[in-house]
């Protein structure tokens, strides 16, 4: 019986300790998420705050800010594609060709 219980404690302390890193890990991985520029500041910032906890809830809420005086975009879904447009695959030259009604045989 004993041992039974040494396994629970050993299980629910590793998961405690678990939870806990992925949860102070949270603001440096919202931020790359976002395509914020200060990802790594971000994450240092949240890691400090397995020891002050005023860190980490500035390292959230700069996760969700911008950049002061620096805008980003969030990276959408065709942003991510990238090359499904037809702007991007076309190439530059495929507008000049247009434009002066040239076809191609």
């Amino acid at each position: 019986m004993s041992t039974l219980s040494l396994a629970l404690i050993f299980f629910c302390v590793v998961t405690i300790v678990v939870g806990i890193y992925k949860i102070h890990s949270l603001p440096g991985d919202i931020a790359r998420k976002r395509g914020h520029p200060q990802t790594d500041a971000i994450t240092i910032c949240s890691i400090l705050g397995l020891m002050v906890f005023p860190f980490w809830m500035f390292a959230l809420v700069w996760a969700y800010a911008g950049v002061l005086g620096t805008p980003y975009e969030i990276p959408g879904p065709a942003a991510q594609a990238g090359s499904g447009s037809p702007e991007a695959t076309a190439g530059p030259d495929a507008d000049d060709a247009s434009a002066s009604g040239e076809q191609e045989a």
